[in-house]
């Protein structure tokens, strides 16, 4: 498989997970640790000024969290 999907997934749209749903899918990560990485570069991007709660998606047992990402000057 060529695009694969690692465990953690990053979700950030200006809706929740829930309502956002597959097009809110921004990248994945193999451990916890690069997710939260992989959040904070999501949400510091220039082009997502509205992306301020990430949700991480753990595929293996199927749990998300939201969590808060501190951006500059907010």
């Amino acid at each position: 498989m060529k695009n694969r999907v690692n465990r953690y997934a990053i979700f950030a749209e200006r809706v929740h997970l829930m309502n956002g749903g597959p097009k809110s899918f921004r990248d994945s990560a193999p451990t916890e640790e690069a997710a939260m990485k992989l959040a904070e570069e999501v949400v510091k991007s220039k082009k997502a000024e509205f992306y301020l709660c990430p949700q991480m998606l753990d595929f293996v047992v199927g749990v998300y969290n939201e969590f808060s990402v501190k951006r500059a000057g907010s």
